[in-house]
């Protein structure tokens, strides 16, 4: 998959083995890395797999059956029966996204730096990753929602895939969802969601209150004495909030990105739900990776300069067992 530029090749050497040596590190990196305008497609690994497939290819999930244990009695002759392979062709529903900017070529040339056309050409690429990434949030998000949440129980689970917390994020809720999601996958890819849907975490998962006859009385949930840690805010880049929940370690926060054409500026994520997500639930493709065109259109006077980008891409969930979404009343804005 074709991603963002600013990372080389040695940059993904290096965070490719810290996400496999310290998953902390590397989910404060990736929260530190999203841009402060544009959300980038980096974060959609944090989903689920991802990957760019070419023309002709087909994603085929094969199952590997077992064999069968019998009752026997001495002296029977039973059968041998051979392993059977059941492959399952998965097929994707590909949509295409577009993005593109035209300006006449005074703008260009008096404009400054953001009419620049290598400022346009990554603006409008990075517009197009963020898209991608909020249609695959949105999607995971959708999942799972109230109008079917009465059906969302598995026979003999206790939990069901979708969570209302009836309020901000409580440790109830989401030790129910890690729970949930262990069971029914390898283990928790990622938890994720806003600065603001995940702040209670920065509370419940350091201490929590008990009751006594002085006030403010707590107990902290890692073995450190009481009034020895940081109660620090979740808001920010960096390590400003719990990292690390109940053994998952890629807790991803994501910064709110806001909308400065109006005012105030107008959130652009959704702060109503948090998603713990599990190993190998699905997967996000791209097919044949972005493409760009680029021309200067001579008719008018003075001429106008044009560049777009377009990219073709699925998704396909084939476990959404291992999904949980969380709905959450986040706390107030600061």
């Amino acid at each position: 998959m074709k991603i963002d530029k600013r990372l080389t090749n040695e940059d993904r050497t290096a965070l490719a083995s810290l996400a496999k040596a310290d998953r902390r590190a590397f989910a404060e990196i990736i929260t530190e890395y999203i841009d402060p305008i544009y959300l980038t497609l980096d974060l959609a690994g944090q989903f689920m797999g991802t990957r760019e497939i070419k023309l002709g290819d087909i994603y085929v999930k094969q199952f590997r059956g077992k064999y069968h244990v019998q009752q026997i009695v001495p002296g029977q002759i039973t059968l041998g029966e051979q392993v059977t392979i059941k492959n399952k062709a998965m097929s994707y529903n590909l949509d295409i996204l577009s993005a593109g900017a035209k300006y006449n070529e005074l703008e260009m040339q008096n404009g400054g730096p953001a009419f620049k056309p290598e400022t346009v050409r990554s603006d409008v690429k990075a517009a197009l990753q963020e898209k991608l990434t909020m249609r695959m949030w949105n999607a995971l998000g959708n999942v799972w929602t109230t109008a079917n949440a009465a059906s969302l129980t598995i026979t003999g689970s206790g939990t069901s895939n979708f969570i209302d917390a009836a309020g901000p994020l409580t440790a109830t809720s989401l030790d129910d969802a890690i729970d949930h999601v262990n069971y029914w996958t390898p283990g928790v890819r990622t938890i994720i969601g806003t600065e603001q849907a995940l702040a209670p975490l920065s509370t419940f998962g350091q201490y929590k209150m008990i009751s006594g006859n002085l006030a403010d009385q707590y107990v902290t949930t890692n073995g450190q004495p009481s009034y020895t840690f940081d109660n620090v805010s979740p808001y920010g880049n960096g390590s400003k909030a719990v990292e690390s929940y109940r053994g998952v370690n890629n807790i991803v926060r994501v910064k709110q990105i806001f909308d400065d054409s109006e005012y105030p500026p107008r959130p652009l994520l959704p702060t109503n739900f948090v998603l713990v997500v599990g190993e190998d639930i699905g997967e996000f493709i791209t097919y044949g990776g972005p493409q760009v065109k680029e021309w200067t259109d001579m008719e008018p006077t003075p001429p106008y300069w044009n560049y777009a980008t377009w990219v073709q891409f699925g998704m396909a969930l084939w476990n959404a067992k291992g999904l949980v979404k969380i709905k959450v009343t986040p706390p107030s804005v600061p």
